[in-house]
């Protein structure tokens, strides 16, 4: 197999042998973007501002979000290695679910905007958020990454504003959405 596919499936930890019909097809055009693809992966897990702990939970929460099991196995993985206990990979899994569910509830508010709408209670559950194991700023770090993923401005903009108030920076926001637009992308390749 196309040696690009053998090291980026080595640094995430999967098993040589995966193979499915786009790597296959990006092999035999040896395309270029194998190379972006490989060298983007490795730059947002080695970020300046967020942990190695802290980009590979967040990179599992892009991948149960997305639904890439083998992403979110090798992202579990690489956490567990990194020292994540069970908690906080199941806060990483449950925040995507949870946002998966916000997301869509707050951005049809967004777009129909109607009085009735806007002041109905959501009658949501979301205990998790109150006191996350991933800890505040990290907990709603990882609800904007989702949140973007998933589209969600009125979302993306009130979590932006909670980790600023929570003690987060600009830098750990930037380097978490090009996280979270790469992990995307890596799902489209390795699914």
């Amino acid at each position: 197999m196309h040696e690009t596919i053998q090291e980026l499936l080595a640094d995430l930890g999967i098993e040589p042998n995966y193979t499915n019909a786009t790597l296959q097809y990006l092999a035999a055009a040896d395309s270029k973007y194998l190379r972006d693809l490989k060298l983007n992966t490795k730059a947002v897990l080695t970020s300046e501002h967020l942990s190695a702990k802290e980009t590979h939970l967040m990179a599992l929460a892009i991948a149960s979000n997305n639904n890439k099991e083998i992403l979110v196995n090798a992202f579990a993985l690489k956490a567990k290695a990194l020292e994540a206990t069970d908690a906080e990979i199941a806060d990483a899994q449950a925040c995507a679910s949870l946002l998966a569910a916000n997301n869509v509830f707050y951005r049809f508010r967004h777009f129909v905007d109607k009085e009735v709408y806007n002041n109905a209670p959501a009658k949501l559950r979301m205990n998790i958020m109150m006191n996350p194991v991933l800890g505040k700023e990290f907990f709603e770090l990882v609800s904007l990454a989702v949140s973007a993923v998933n589209g969600c401005e009125m979302c993306v903009k009130s979590h932006e504003q909670s980790v600023l108030h929570a003690g987060g920076t600009e830098n750990r926001i930037w380097d978490s959405i090009r996280l979270a637009s790469i992990i995307t992308s890596l799902g489209k390749v390795i699914y």
